[in-house]
């Protein structure tokens, strides 16, 4: 695996670069391994530490690893580099405990990788009783950190305001760790040849998801596989989050698929005399070649869409069909032919598992767009386009690999006027706590970076005065917080150069009545152009069947969990709790 280099600075106990740290801490022991220097010469002279099971400094170097890799392919489809909250670093923690889960603390801004022994009636290809470790699983650490990626890009979608909430954050992890993995033509080169060229083989390797853990932990395979005809009436019957969320990973595959499928048509007629049927016996090396390289590059195009998807989400309450809009739309943005097909793909494939967006007049590329607000607006707002201005100006900066070093020491020298977090972890077994403030800009006053501040501050005011045009509540009771905002540097497949501004406004309703730890909240995702011109508002208003959705919601959860508090009184934050993310991967991995 490939990263870009970064300056890493390195003490016993930890080492880190910029944005990841990796602090290697068994709180089963109560020790600390010691920390890999990858700055060491022989070390770096044989490309880094061979792989080793047993090797805890291997174990640090692959979570560092495929964790760069994601943020790599962030930065790749958001057109920017992705800031962690205030500037701070991802703690990676290759050994935080003994079993069998592995999950991203929001409070703590970091990835806890447990291990455990192989099962010891049905370990698989494991010895029983063998040291599984999930930081040695790509699919794994992939998956967390791409927890940790939604979680920074929408502070509220670890809210499970309706079922599809959670089951879209464990969907789109997946789909990270699903999509990285078929980048890598190491990987898939053996699996086309082994099942020549289908890349829905029952047989295939590529469908598989944590394949060592599951079959570790006596599941008798994967974690997750891709298998099935689609089911529309799946959608309706599945509520657990993990299965829910199958059912959109699995229609991105088949998207995937169907375009690999169209863009190797020709490569078959040919290697076939023009039969397109393949003769039996061992695919030609050439043709493994050929075809490999074509599915990774449909696969990286796949991963681009869904990660650049998210900027085009609403920043409260998404829905599948939220997200598939979201992808046709940032498709769009960048690649307006679509030659090869990938968005009539992906809807197809979503319409065949039964998510179909309601407010669309049909299920075409052009009706799945979201509205454009070019044509409604009379003018751009100077105002806007010097915001606009200063963030694009900083996230350039961000992006020069030039001035990255000197910037590195600089946030460096920033964060030590910061509160420190401790090396060590602390044991928080509580879920994340949901923030009930609705005003101002979150973190504010904490930002290392003036130019942010100063973004954050004036966007907010701009905000409050134009809250009719952004579609927000009239309400002046209603304050508007900023919960997000990030510029866009993107090339279209043409060679134009994409410049914008995503923004995300956030309204919160005071309840009255119980819901399990969940607010009422509204708002509005804001694109704006170089010229201070609104481009797009994706928008979640408030609105009655919104609410009573919620309820619910809630007084669904209620009478199906009501035994466990038969003989105690409910958690006032029971919903959040049962759906944090230790508490669904922990489910997940048993």
């Amino acid at each position: 695996m490939e990263i870009p280099y970064r300056d890493i600075e390195r003490e016993e106990r930890r080492f880190w670069d910029d944005r990841l740290e990796v602090v290697d801490y068994d709180a089963a022991t109560q020790r600390y391994f010691r920390a890999v220097d990858l700055r060491n010469d022989e070390i770096a002279m044989s490309q880094g530490l061979e792989p080793q099971e047993q090797d805890p400094q291997f174990h640090q170097q692959m979570v560092y690893a495929v964790a760069s890799k994601v943020l790599e392919n962030f930065d790749r489809a958001l057109g920017r580099r992705l800031r962690f909250r205030r500037g701070e670093r991802l703690r990676l923690i290759p050994h935080a405990f003994q079993a069998r889960n592995a999950y991203f603390d929001k409070r703590l801004n970091a990835v806890l990788f447990g291990y455990f022994p192989a099962d010891e009636e049905d370990p698989g290809p494991n010895l029983p009783g063998q040291w599984i470790f999930t930081c040695l699983s790509h699919d794994i650490i992939a998956h967390e950190v791409a927890h940790a990626a939604l979680s920074r890009l929408h502070v509220h979608y670890d809210e499970p305001t309706n079922p599809e909430v959670p089951a879209l954050h464990e969907a789109f992890a997946d789909i990270v760790a699903l999509f990285q993995r078929l980048t890598f033509p190491e990987v898939v080169a053996p699996a086309i040849r082994d099942c020549r060229g289908d890349l829905l083989d029952p047989a295939s390797r590529l469908l598989d998801v944590g394949a060592q853990f599951g079959a570790a932990a006596g599941r008798g395979g994967p974690l997750r596989r891709i298998a099935g005809k689609p089911d529309p009436a799946l959608l309706l019957r599945t509520k657990e989050p993990h299965a829910l969320g199958w059912v959109l990973v699995s229609a991105a595959y088949e998207g995937f698929v169907s375009t690999y499928v169209k863009k190797t048509r020709d490569l078959l007629r040919i290697a076939t005399g023009g039969s397109g049927t393949l003769p039996a016996g061992e695919l030609h090396p050439d043709l493994v070649n050929r075809l490999t390289t074509e599915c990774v590059k449909v696969a990286q195009a796949v991963l681009s869409m869904c990660i650049r998807a998210t900027d085009y989400l609403p920043p409260v309450d998404p829905t599948f069909s939220d997200f598939l809009r979201a992808m046709v739309t940032a498709d769009f943005e960048l690649n307006r032919a679509d030659d090869s097909g990938l968005r009539a793909a992906m809807i197809e494939a979503f319409r065949q598992r039964g998510i179909r967006p309601k407010a669309v007049g049909s299920l075409t590329a052009e009706s799945l767009l979201l509205e454009s607000e070019d044509d409604t607006e009379a003018s751009p707002d100077p105002k806007l386009a010097g915001l606009v201005h200063q963030l694009l100006a900083f996230g350039v900066q961000e992006l020069d690999r030039g001035v990255r070093g000197a910037r590195s020491a600089q946030m460096a020298r920033s964060r030590r006027r910061l509160p420190q977090s401790r090396a060590q972890p602390v044991d928080k077994s509580d879920s994340d706590e949901v923030s009930e403030s609705g005003d101002g800009y979150e973190d504010e006053g904490e930002e290392p970076e003036k130019v942010l501040r100063t973004v954050a501050v004036s966007l907010h005011a701009w905000a409050v005065r134009n809250r009719n045009r952004l579609k927000l509540d009239p309400d002046p009771d209603l304050q508007i917080a900023l919960r997000g905002f990030h510029p866009v540097h993107r090339t279209a497949a043409n060679g134009e150069l994409l410049v914008e501004m995503v923004a995300q406004f956030v309204q919160t309703k005071k309840q009255s009545s119980d819901l399990g730890g969940l607010c009422y909240r509204a708002g509005t995702t804001m694109v704006a152009n170089f010229s201070g011109q609104v481009r797009y508002l994706i928008v979640k208003p408030f609105h009655a069947e919104r609410e009573q959705a919620l309820t619910d919601w809630v007084r669904a959860f209620d009478t199906e969990n009501v035994d466990s508090w038969a003989t105690s009184k409910p958690s006032p934050k029971r919903i959040v709790e049962a759906h944090s993310a230790k508490a669904m991967d922990q489910r997940r991995w048993r």
